[in-house]
């Protein structure tokens, strides 16, 4: 996956990065900082990254109007916040007339499932972007619609809404901690938008559940080969076994066992596909003891052999 920054209509790169599929990387949270001048423009970007989810805060300091596109090579869902200045915005694909406007401390849900935006910049401008792939998003929200919360956004940011972005911009905590804390900020962000139509058992979810939920998917996803009983999950994240249940269906979109099943077949998928593994060495990784058990899983998850992707 790459993310790009050029001037428009140059096309001169400003800035390009580089990342696993679905910003895996081998981080807990990955990080990029660079402060540069190019053009006379001057440029503070700073990435954060992990499983589903890039954050991106732009500083950009023009002397006169400037334009610029994003790109990304995969298709992605967004939520912006311009924290300073103004930035005037669409799909690519758009006309200039047809651009939307944002001013310091206004948000947008950012045009459904796109790749490709450009924007204009006339002043000292700082803008923070949330994008999610669309696998993570669907996951999180349950499959809600794009535009219905889109239509569920106001356009000024709150104080709540304001307070949860300078926790995500400036985190305490470092490690996994910090994508624990980060990825909790971000689920409450999405819930905050969706709150009015949300699932009653989310909604009363208290902040530190939310945390403890997604220690336990956190938990699920690090030890396929030895999972945790559901009773044994709920007592190493301190929450009771109901709430956990309940809870973590509300949030993740699918039950404990469901989700670590989910993450045994696209992991199972990743070791045939990319790195060639036997069946046999797959099963075993993933956590099945039986490997005819893993095949049989695998068949009817993917609808082929594991062993049909590990041929060269």
């Amino acid at each position: 996956m790459e993310i790009k920054l050029s001037t428009y209509p140059t096309g001169n790169i400003v800035y390009k990065n580089t990342y696993p599929d679905n910003f895996d990387g081998i981080n807990d949270v990955n990080e990029a900082v660079l402060t540069f001048e190019k053009d006379g423009i001057k440029y503070h970007i700073k990435e954060k990254w992990f499983s589903g989810i890039h954050i991106g805060i732009t500083e950009i300091h023009p002397h006169k109007e400037e334009r610029f596109c994003f790109e990304s090579s995969q298709q992605h869902i967004g939520f912006l916040f311009c924290l300073n200045g103004a930035i005037n915005y669409g799909n690519d694909h758009q006309q200039q007339d047809t651009f939307l406007s944002l001013i310091k401390n206004e948000q947008d849900f950012n045009i459904g499932r796109v790749n490709s935006i450009r924007f204009n910049v006339t002043t000292k401008t700082r803008y923070l972007y949330i994008q999610f792939t669309s696998d993570y998003f669907r996951q999180v929200t349950g499959g809600k619609p794009d535009n219905d919360i889109k239509s569920e956004i106001p356009k000024s940011i709150n104080p709540e809404i304001g307070l949860i972005l300078q926790q995500i911009i400036s985190p305490k905590y470092e490690g996994r901690v910090k994508r624990l804390f980060l990825e909790a900020r971000i689920f409450e962000l999405i819930i905050a938008y969706i709150n009015q139509k949300a699932d009653k058992q989310t909604r009363l979810l208290k902040k530190e559940d939310v945390e403890k939920i997604l220690l336990a998917k956190q938990l699920v996803e690090y030890d396929l080969q030895n999972p945790n009983s559901l009773i044994e999950l709920s007592r190493r994240v301190g929450i009771n076994d109901y709430k956990l249940k309940r809870g973590f269906k509300a949030l993740i979109g699918h039950t404990v066992f469901g989700y670590l099943y989910k993450i045994r077949m696209e992991k199972a998928h990743y070791f045939l596909s990319r790195e060639k593994k036997t069946v046999n060495e797959v099963s075993f990784l993933v956590g099945y003891k039986n490997a005819q058990h893993f095949i049989t899983a695998f068949k009817k998850h993917y609808n082929i052999l594991p062993g049909s992707l590990n041929k060269s």
